[in-house]
């Protein structure tokens, strides 16, 4: 369960994004989103119940979808992200590192966490460009993280993503792991440099959702590709898994 301090950083996060999307959307659209949020939140324990042995192919595995409650996860993209780290990280040991504190909110607490905006306890705020580890980590995770990089500041940098991998690759250990996932369709110059292969890892998946039931597939990387960030369902359509 979150700490307290977790769950208040949240609750201002909330709050803050709430005051932003009024003033740049308007109390009506506003409210239509609040209003599919508290749907979802009601509709979680009978989905869950539904889809509680459905899985999904994975590199040769059957993974069970993962269904949280946490920020309506169970509607988006996280419902398989969250399951291939747990599969991921069931086969790590050693210092974890993780890029944007992401898996604290899905039972995977007390490691160490690198957060630039994310102030609460035992992350550390540092741009992950500038990170530099007293010693290297032997597993190290990025959940749907790097694509705000450049990409979500002011002055925008499209070309720091490229950057921020690097830097997140040289946080690794010899011989250590690393999982990156990495939504299509949000960051025109990440999907640039995937396709051209400017970021690449030694083992690469891609996913697609195919329905409004949040169900994904394997899929080739130009499939892919042409995949939009929000369209046709929520969040992401196509989704980037690269692991050392």
């Amino acid at each position: 369960m979150p700490s307290i301090h977790v769950m208040r950083t949240e609750m201002n996060r909330i709050v803050t994004s709430l005051r932003s999307l009024v003033k740049e959307q308007g109390l009506a659209t506003t409210s239509s989103r609040i209003a599919a949020v508290a749907r979802g939140q009601l509709t979680y324990p009978i989905i869950r119940a539904r889809r509680q042995n459905d899985r999904f192919s994975f590199r040769g595995q059957d993974l069970p979808y993962a269904f949280a409650r946490y920020n309506n996860s169970f509607l988006n993209e996280r419902t398989v992200e969250i399951a291939i780290a747990d599969y991921f990280l069931a086969a790590g040991k050693g210092r974890l590192l993780e890029i944007g504190n992401v898996l604290a909110h899905y039972g995977h607490p007390g490691h160490t966490v690198v957060d630039k905006y994310e102030t609460i306890p035992g992350v550390l705020n540092v741009d992950i460009v500038d990170f530099k580890p007293e010693e290297p980590f032997d597993t190290v995770v990025a959940i749907s993280t790097l694509e705000h990089v450049g990409w979500d500041e002011e002055p925008r940098e499209p070309d720091k993503i490229l950057r921020a991998v690097e830097a997140v690759r040289a946080c690794m250990a010899d011989g250590g792991r690393l999982l990156i996932t990495l939504p299509i369709g949000y960051n025109r110059r990440l999907d640039d440099a995937l396709r051209a292969g400017e970021i690449k890892f030694p083992q690469e998946s891609w996913l697609v959702r195919i329905n409004q039931r949040n169900d994904w597939v394997e899929a080739d990387r130009d499939e892919c590709l042409t995949r939009k960030y929000g369209e046709p369902f929520t969040g992401a359509n196509g989704l980037y898994v690269g692991t050392i």
